[in-house]
């Protein structure tokens, strides 16, 4: 009997442990989230788009200047790709969120690896366009004869000086010789 009373106190301060335990991990993981937010502030991480654009995003509150994009692509000489954006104008306004499409072809019969470098013109609007999604973040291996498309998701910076209207934004497509296509 002293046996059993003796193993329910046992289970009882486990218990407790466990509660406790439990407790301070809740409490831990709490405290993480304005942890997070300081260190991405000091570090700058996750500063893609400050948060008076995504507000003003979110609530419809974007700018009455409207920009005129272009989109363009070119490839090296040699590659042997078709690189195209699928809506080649758009009016944005800034702050809001847009989407646009590129499409890439492989035209040769062997794989082929390949990197996507953007350009901007005005070369000063650049600083302005936050991309989110690019094709461009990574190296892209192709199949013989496959085609892809590819979404470039970006938003154009509220504080784009008036003076800018248009943007162009380019991509040309290099060869990286001799790569297993990281991000294929």
């Amino acid at each position: 009997m002293e046996a059993a009373a003796k193993q329910g106190r046992s289970n009882r301060q486990l218990m407790k442990k466990l509660a406790v335990v439990a407790l301070l991990m809740f409490v831990f993981a709490w405290g993480l989230i304005p942890l997070y937010k300081v260190v991405c502030e000091v570090t700058g991480l996750n500063d893609v788009v400050k948060a008076d654009s995504l507000d003003d995003a979110a609530s419809g509150g974007a700018s009455a200047h409207e920009v005129e994009m272009t989109f363009d692509a070119t490839v090296q000489a040699g590659l042997p790709w078709q690189v195209r954006p699928l809506q080649t104008r758009l009016k944005v306004k800034p702050g809001q969120f847009v989407q646009v499409e590129y499409e890439i072809t492989n035209a040769s019969g062997q794989r082929v690896v390949g990197q996507a470098i953007p350009r901007y013109l005005p070369a000063a609007a650049g600083e302005y366009v936050k991309k989110l999604e690019c094709f461009c973040f990574r190296q892209q291996a192709f199949a013989p004869g496959e085609t892809r498309r590819f979404p470039v998701v970006f938003v154009v910076d509220k504080r784009l000086p008036a003076s800018i209207d248009s943007i162009t934004l380019a991509y040309t497509v290099f060869d990286v010789p001799g790569n297993t296509g990281v991000g294929s």
